[in-house]
């Protein structure tokens, strides 16, 4: 029950909210009044540009790895090498982290998707899992050119992956709560997606957030 605990650990990590400050401090905007409004990276790097996108998912990996480093360390004196339900505490770390991210209580709880900071999740857990999802996610970005459904299926591979090489149920029901939480924070693109109006990803688009 202790490991629990890593939950609000990690939501605490979590709101450091990467894109809301890069934008305050590099933009002197608030990203969520620009674009589509929402905190991630992607809207970053549509509004203000590639490097700022950069520096937003550089951040958001980062504060992922640390929790999930963290929670490994208290519970098993490591922070690399896990194996098995050891796996667990660093999950329940990086969920909080997704929490706090997505639902930071300082921003009326508007923050970004969860994306990025799944991925420094996924970095921490296990490389077959990692390699695998990102490589058809990014088979799917770089053939729909839509970064919210690419993400999606990425998340599907991640779970399904995740509960063909592990026996566990605790890690295996935490991951998939992790893949979930996207399906409720990209709710709003997969609207448009069904309606055929989700705008494509592009290095080259960039809004003057003037």
């Amino acid at each position: 029950m202790l490991e629990l605990l890593l939950i609000p650990m990690g939501y605490g990590i979590g709101l450091l909210q990467s894109a809301y400050f890069v934008g305050k401090l590099a933009g002197k905007i608030d990203i969520r009044e620009h674009g589509s409004g929402n905190a991630g990276m992607t809207n970053v790097m549509r509004v203000m540009g590639a490097k700022a996108g950069a520096c937003v998912l550089l951040l958001d990996v980062a504060k992922a790895v640390l929790a999930v480093m963290l929670a490994n360390f208290i519970f098993h004196g490591r922070f690399f090498g896990m194996a098995g339900i050891e796996y667990l505490p660093g999950l329940l770390a990086g969920l909080g982290v997704i929490l706090g991210h997505n639902f930071p209580f300082y921003l009326k709880f508007k923050g970004g998707k969860g994306v990025a900071s799944s991925l420094g999740v996924a970095i921490m857990f296990d490389w077959r899992v990692l390699v695998i999802a990102v490589g058809i996610g990014l088979i799917m970005l770089f053939i729909t050119r839509f970064m919210s459904l690419s993400s999606l299926v990425a998340f599907l591979t991640m779970g399904f992956v995740t509960t063909v090489l592990f026996a566990e149920i605790g890690v295996i029901a935490v991951m998939w709560l992790i893949c979930a939480l996207p399906f409720y924070t990209h709710r709003h693109n997969i609207v448009r997606l069904m309606k055929g109006t989700e705008s494509k990803f592009s290095l080259r688009r960039k809004i003057n957030p003037s």
